[in-house]
């Protein structure tokens, strides 16, 4: 990866903070539905893409998301190229309806440090 100086990685920690915002709201419906539902249900959460605009909604069971959970550095995204960004991430899973993301670099370290389960 080739940065420009502090103006490259503070635009991965721009995109790994955008993921994370995503993510603690997912991670909040995720509280609610959990108590609420069997974990084998599927449910729907939010894109966590570095797209600070999406809106795209992802299905998922709780069981896949808790499992997805276990490691900071990892997002879950609408399986469209335009929510890849592959100068910060890498896909580590793919289903056909989601990717499963992890950063690296700085943005890892910012997503590690903004995990709220952490």
């Amino acid at each position: 990866m080739t940065t420009n100086g502090s103006l490259g990685t503070a635009a991965e920690a721009e995109k790994a903070k955008t993921q994370s915002l995503f993510r603690e709201v997912n991670e909040r419906v995720n509280e609610v539905r959990a108590q609420r539902a069997s974990f084998d249900m599927p449910q729907d959460v939010i894109c966590e893409c570095a797209q600070p605009t999406c809106t795209e909604r992802i299905t998922i069971t709780a069981v896949e998301y808790a499992g997805l959970r276990s490691r900071s550095s990892w997002f879950v995204i609408a399986p469209l190229e335009e929510h890849f960004f592959p100068e910060v991430e890498r896909v580590v899973a793919n289903n056909g309806h989601w990717w499963i993301v992890e950063k690296h670099g700085k943005a890892g370290a910012v997503a590690e440090e903004l995990d709220p389960r952490s």
